[in-house]
């Protein structure tokens, strides 16, 4: 039953490579073709579509279409009229005949590195073994070649019948069937999507002897029926008689001899007319074993011996082409050096003696017990390289930490010895000069807005430093919530007011007071203080900075857009980066310290938001704050 369900799925999906052009058509048009390479191709074409139906016709015309490529030195289409009589000659079991027609494709095929007709030639190869000499190993590896050639020509239609192939080894060894089952499914789907009724049949054939393989005979019953119905709607009378074959079989195990007869029946005429020798033997087979559970003991003896008969029959044909098989691989492939080779070292085996056997025994003993040690050794040796390794990431992952850490101790210690003590060197100065009097209350007053300043961008400078320093030792934590984005801003221009009037800057803010991000507060007025500060430090006297803010999304965008110097092309793509070392003075000398876009970029970031910056020099920038709106 396994074999002929397997023969049964070979000349079904030989179909699926046909165009969907009828035979009649490609009849008329051979009578009006000259002998020319169009005509070798329709009579390769009507060749395949007559090897279900008619296989003597088949055979005629792939054997003209041979003839006339070989006249006219036309390779492909003797490749393809090779490759058709060699699937003849599997149908009709001859597979020496088989393999001698297709392996001369094979090497025509592979001179022109037509990668599709290697894949034909592979897909009857793997066939052969499978169905003919029950070679499954090979014939998987033939198989699984063909679906690589298909795949990369991303050709569905192929893929599904290579699928089917495959699925059709795992189901006649009764091995991997959840895989069987998986790739027949694929085939099905892809066979539904393309419309094709041939393929689809096919499919519901392969999940029904997979079923039958399980042990679940009803729901084999159910995809052999589906596959029946497909197969009758385009009248593929050999894949009906495979399926009523096959569907025999589930009904004797269901103890309903009546129906598995009735469908015997049907399958062994059909074959008789499709010369299907294979599932006509396990027709009669079928018959036998039903006649027999309902004790007609008469019929039941007459199929069993005509079971015997063509299975001895075929049994003997069999081994004929095993044999010729076998001649035609050594002589292919100049073998017999080599078997001359194998009968003499034979001999010499079977004529050892035992202290022979058993020194090579206790050599064998001390190799394997060598091998162990080595095999021990390596493994310790192995384990002393991993810990070793581990060892060495850890220290170098510790002497990153330690180089980072440096490198946060030297930016601090530069930053305090340079940025911080400038202005509070000139704080004091100040200061000791009003302690002595040297200073009236009128020139303080002057002095006091930029003492202010001074202050200010110190205290600015500072809070950067502290939260930066924190950040790279880990220390950040938040606490997100529902803010109001217009107040937070308001508090932040309130923080530089002194300082834009000193520069007689303008700060305005025009943010939607129905805008609410979520965001740490604390993280979010430390954004917001950056971005006003450098905004008026790169501000000229009498500019304006315009805070805004846009619902885009799910995020809403906050803009701070100054008309100041602007910053320079090369500059920007640098500006948010910590091995950005540049530093620029704003426009009344003011210093900084790099930091607080750093910081910027890390806590909106840290907020689950981006931020970016558009600007053109001499005119102004704009810096873009994207949040997570509420």
């Amino acid at each position: 039953m396994r074999l002929l369900a397997l023969i049964c799925f070979h000349f079904a999906w030989t179909a699926v490579l046909a165009q969907q052009v009828t035979i009649d058509n490609l009849q008329r048009r051979l009578k009006t073709l000259p002998s020319d390479t169009n005509r070798i191709e329709i009579l390769n074409w009507l060749s395949f579509k007559y090897l279900p139906s008619q296989p003597s016709r088949s055979k005629q015309y792939a054997l003209e279409a041979l003839s006339l490529s070989k006249a006219l030195h036309f390779s492909k289409g003797e490749i393809v009229a090779l490759n058709r009589l060699g699937e003849n000659e599997f149908r009709e079991s001859n597979y020496a005949n088989a393999v001698e027609y297709v392996t001369q494709s094979l090497k025509l095929a592979e001179l022109q590195h037509d990668t599709i007709n290697i894949a034909m030639a592979y897909r009857v190869l793997g066939n052969t073994l499978t169905f003919g000499f029950k070679q499954y190993d090979k014939a998987l590896q033939y198989q699984l070649r063909v679906l690589k050639i298909y795949q990369k020509k991303k050709d569905m239609r192929n893929i599904a019948a290579a699928y089917g192939n495959i699925t059709w080894i795992y189901a006649s060894t009764n091995q991997n069937l959840i895989e069987a089952h998986r790739l027949a499914d694929l085939g099905a789907h892809i066979a539904d999507s393309l419309g094709d009724k041939q393929l689809l049949s096919y499919n519901y054939n392969s999940k029904g002897l997979i079923f039958l393989q399980g042990g679940k005979s009803d729901s084999a019953i159910k995809y052999l029926d589906m596959s029946i119905h497909e197969a009758e709607t385009i009248n593929d009378k050999a894949v009906i008689a495979y399926d009523k074959s096959i569907e025999g079989n589930a009904y004797l195990r269901l103890h309903n001899p009546k129906k598995a007869i009735e469908l015997f029946r049907m399958a062994g005429e059909e074959s008789k007319k499709l010369n299907l020798r294979e599932v006509l033997k396990e027709s009669y087979r079928g018959l036998a074993l039903g006649y027999n559970e309902l004790r007609d003991f008469q019929l039941a003896f007459k199929n069993q011996a005509l079971y015997t008969n063509l299975k001895d029959s075929l049994l003997n044909w069999e081994t004929t082409q095993k044999a010729l098989v076998t001649r035609l691989h050594f002589e292919e492939e100049k073998q017999e050096a080599k078997i001359v080779e194998l009968e003499l070292a034979n001999r010499h085996v079977l004529n050892e003696n035992i202290l022979h056997t058993m020194l090579f025994a206790i050599v064998l003993v001390f190799m394997i017990a060598v091998i162990i040690l080595i095999v021990l050794n390596s493994r310790q040796r192995a384990k002393r390289n991993v810990l070793l390794k581990d060892k060495n990431e850890e220290i170098a992952e510790q002497n990153k930490k330690l180089q980072e850490a440096n490198d946060i101790k030297d930016k601090i210690f530069s930053i305090i010895g340079h940025d911080m003590r400038s202005p509070l060197v000139s704080l004091m100065g100040l200061l000791s000069m009003v302690m002595r009097n040297e200073v009236t209350d009128s020139e303080f007053k002057t002095f006091a807005p930029k003492l202010h300043h001074l202050v200010t961008g110190t205290n600015e400078t500072l809070e950067n430093l502290l939260q930066w320093a924190n950040a790279q030792m880990g220390g950040w934590s938040q606490t997100r919530s529902t803010l109001v984005l217009h107040h937070h801003v308001s508090r932040c221009i309130s923080l530089f007011a002194e300082a834009a009037k000193v520069k007689e800057i303008s700060v305005t803010n025009h943010i939607d007071e129905r805008d609410q991000v979520v965001a740490d507060p604390n993280q979010l007025e430390l954004i917001v203080r950056n971005l006003v500060h450098n905004a008026i430090k790169f501000s000229t006297s009498g500019g304006s900075i315009s805070i805004t803010s846009y619902r885009t999304g799910e995020f809403v965008e906050l803009r701070v857009t100054d008309n100041g110097t602007g910053i320079p092309a090369d500059y920007v793509e640098n500006l948010f980066s910590r091995q950005n070392t540049k530093t620029s003075r704003g426009t009344q000398g003011e210093r900084g310290t790099g930091l607080g876009l750093i910081l910027c970029k890390e806590m909106v970031e840290n907020n689950g938001g981006k931020i970016f910056v558009t600007s053109e020099e001499g005119k102004g920038s704009t810096f873009h704050v994207l949040l997570k709106a509420e």
